[in-house]
């Protein structure tokens, strides 16, 4: 296998620039809004798709890589991000959206699953029947125009939402008789506003068709992603939107994080909708509920589904089952080929738009301290690429070459599920007129070791199965983990206001070079990060004064990224004008990464195209309800009927970093 070692290089020359943010007050420029004109649009026959011996395995050593030199700004310009860049926010349809059961709008598994299981979203006033839900969230169904503005502050050029499957179709299933499509057609006039009123303001609307929130009634019905008519149903509902927005809409993407919403939603939790978690018994279903809290906890709801056509039938209202998550997967990954595929011969050669898929994952950094061997980080190396192959190339392997990576079948064995020819060549090549990138923090990786020192050993194909694929594996963004998942450190980066979430500016450069190198020559109109912000340190989750990161970093003769804050960057709800609307520490987390993402273009030569930060606006965080605010624009949930839109300096700092490191035309 080729092999190209990044990982550490890029650590030391990002370390050398980071970037450090000094003045955020200067006034923004006026509006900036760009079109950009469609590129190279590439069908799945145009791809020529490499062997598995040919995918590039991104490793890491700072000798093997020869170091690109660091010039100060007064010897040489930086380079800018082209012209063309696309530059915005993201959001979706069910966090900011509201008017759940207006003008005809169906229900999806949101709806039904935290009204049914309220206790499974984080509350601050439990007595408001709206704040573990997103009945009204940042009510955008009436107050679009608002939004607009908080656009123009950051100076978007474009503006990712999602379309509601739910609104438009609120059974699920979209039909077309006799010309004349079974829609909602308040939903269809809502969507027109909302990518009308973009373009009206020169803002280029990039729509998701699915953000995890699956019409109700499919899962009612069959159980949804987990039945392989979800496949069709998708696909359908995806020809009725191509069709009537695909002569304005020239950005697709057919699903968002399919990791999180299968296994999230499939097995972890209780987390994400549709709560079908295997940490416990659904407690409806105990023989004895006395004293049990039913509001909360894993469900059993759901209808009779067969993974595959021909496969057994199971039965309606069953307990969760082992790999849910990954017939999950599987069925979205081919839900998206055959979206892709109508769109490719039925509109994409009028139109002219491009169309992918989003994916998130954690970018792999091999484990080190002060006493790791040569030898044991070679090790870890390898370990991080194979960490990312699980974690990331189980999704996006699919829909650039086909299939599933090997080592994931390989320690799968026969727990994975296998595509036939025609779902291969439906596949591949589906996401290469872009591939989306939702990033976020990134994870250290290495081998596990048993408590004699000895290395754990990767399964043999006699004992691969789920359970074992990851045996000797290890990743994550910290140490340990406490009560509540909470990270125990020395963290990946300091501790933002999400327990997953650590502030590590390498994360994106380190993720953009590898899906460069492995996918190089595949990509025809680059990477777009779809998704990157964070939720600022807050009442629930914060580390400041972190001693234990510092002197982790400090050890290994990298203290730049230990990255410490005091008590004063925690958020006080009862104190908007502190750190929530000043979030110094958002604003940090911007630089720092916008930074990596530049260098991985001018330095690296990495084809990254576009940026949406997350979030637009402070919305409903699914579980964490509205409790955590990963918003540039500030909204009282709890107190303001009205949904007032306050800008944060956030906002304004990406205005600005927009005018100084973006080309202007």
């Amino acid at each position: 296998m080729k092999t190209l070692s990044v990982f550490t290089t890029l650590l030391a020359v990002t370390a050398a620039k980071k970037c450090i943010v000094k003045d955020t007050s200067a006034p923004a420029a006026d509006d900036v809004a760009l079109n950009s004109e469609v590129e190279d649009v590439a069908g799945a026959d145009d791809v020529a798709v490499p062997s598995d011996e040919e995918i590039v395995e991104v490793t890491g050593s700072l000798e093997d890589v020869e170091d690109s030199s660091v010039e100060s700004a007064e010897e040489t310009p930086k380079k800018k991000l082209p012209a063309d860049f696309k530059w915005g926010a993201a959001t979706a349809a069910y966090q900011v959206e509201g008017a759940w059961n207006e003008d005809g709008r169906g229900e999806s598994v949101w709806d039904h699953f935290t009204h049914l299981y309220p206790k499974n979203v984080e509350s601050g006033d439990r007595t408001n029947p709206d704040s573990t839900n997103g009945n009204v969230a940042c009510d955008s169904y009436h107050k679009f125009d608002e939004d607009v503005k908080m656009m123009k502050i950051m100076k978007a050029n474009h503006y990712r939402f999602s379309i509601s499957w739910s609104r438009l179709f609120p059974d699920g299933e979209a039909k077309k008789v006799n010309g004349k499509w079974n829609v909602n057609e308040k939903g269809t006039q809502y969507y027109n506003m909302v990518i009308d009123t973009l373009l009206e303001n020169e803002i280029t609307p990039l729509a998701t068709l699915y953000h995890w929130d699956l019409p109700y009634a499919l899962h009612e019905k069959y159980g949804g992603w987990l039945d392989y008519r979800s496949q069709d149903d998708f696909a359908k509902y995806a020809e009725y939107c191509f069709e009537t927005f695909g002569d304005r809409v020239k950005g697709w993407i057919t699903i968002n994080e399919p990791w999180v919403n299968c296994v999230s939603g499939y097995r972890l939790g209780p987390g994400k909708a549709p709560y079908r978690c295997t940490g416990e018994a659904p407690r409806k279903l105990q023989n004895d509920t006395t004293g049990l809290d039913l509001e909360g906890g894993c469900s059993y709801e759901i209808g009779p589904s067969q993974y595959y056509k021909g496969a057994e039938v199971l039965p309606a209202n069953r307990a969760p089952q082992r790999l849910e998550d990954v017939w999950c997967s599987h069925n979205i990954l081919i839900a998206h080929a055959k979206a892709v595929n109508v769109y490719r011969k039925k509109f994409q050669k009028k139109q002219k738009g491009l169309i992918g898929i989003t994916i998130d994952g954690e970018a792999q950094i091999p484990w080190q301290d002060a006493n790791t061997t040569p030898e044991e980080l070679e090790n870890n190396k390898k370990y991080a690429n194979l960490a990312a192959e699980f974690r990331i190339g189980w999704y996006s392997d699919p829909p650039m070459v086909g299939d599933y990576p090997a080592s994931v079948k390989q320690r799968m064995g026969k727990d994975m599920p296998v595509f036939t020819p025609e779902e291969k060549k439906l596949l591949k090549g589906s996401s290469s007129d872009f591939l989306g990138w939702n990033t976020y923090t990134a994870h250290w990786a290495e081998q596990v070791k048993n408590e004699d020192g000895t290395y754990v050993q990767p399964p043999t194909d006699d004992e691969a199965s789920f359970e074992t694929s990851k045996q000797d594996m290890w990743d994550d963004n910290c140490r340990g983990r406490g009560e509540g998942w909470s990270c125990i450190p020395p963290t990946l980066g300091s501790q933002a206001g999400s327990s997953w979430n650590t502030k590590y500016g390498p994360t994106i450069r380190v993720g953009l070079n590898w899906f460069a190198d492995r996918y190089k020559g595949l990509i025809k109109n680059g990477i777009i990060i779809t998704e990157n912000g964070c939720a600022q340190p807050n009442y629930k989750v914060s580390r400041a004064n972190d001693l234990v990161t510092k002197e982790y970093f400090e050890s290994i003769g990298q203290p730049e990224y230990a990255d410490t804050y005091d008590e004063s960057i925690i958020e006080d709800e009862s104190n908007i004008e502190g750190s929530i609307i000043n979030d110094e520490y958002r604003i940090d987390w911007y630089a720092q990464y916008l930074e990596n993402l530049r260098l991985a273009y001018a330095e690296d030569g990495v084809d990254v195209r576009g940026y949406m930060a997350w979030s637009l606006v402070d919305n409903f965080e699914w579980e964490n309800g509205y409790e955590t605010r990963f918003g540039m624009t500030y909204i009282d949930f709890y107190n303001d009927d009205e949904r007032t839109r306050i800008p944060k300096k956030s906002l304004e700092f990406l205005g600005q970093w927009y005018l100084e490191n973006v080309e202007q035309a």
